[in-house]
């Protein structure tokens, strides 16, 4: 029994690193346009260019950040120079 359960966990011991490295190699999913600045990769045929969003006409004071979101600047600034509060 002994005997049994000894070669049972060698057996599962020596499998384990085996089953690691059968994992497939990830591709890459950085694709040449979303490359940072200064890094150059080679082209790539599932890369697409995506085609142009469509420019929308917006209300005034909300600027498009992308992905549906919207930033509303409203308000105002008042700077004033040689105010004395006398």
């Amino acid at each position: 029994m002994t005997q049994r359960l000894l070669v049972a966990l060698f057996l599962t011991v020596a499998a384990l690193p085996a089953a690691a490295g059968e994992r497939g190699a990830r591709l890459p999913r950085l694709c040449p346009q979303d490359a940072p600045s200064g890094v150059r990769l080679p082209d790539r045929p599932d890369c697409r260019e995506a085609p142009p969003a469509a420019v929308r006409a917006t209300a005034p004071g909300f600027v498009d950040l992308g992905n549906g979101t919207a930033l509303r600047v409203s308000g105002r600034a008042v700077y004033e120079m040689g105010y004395t509060g006398r």
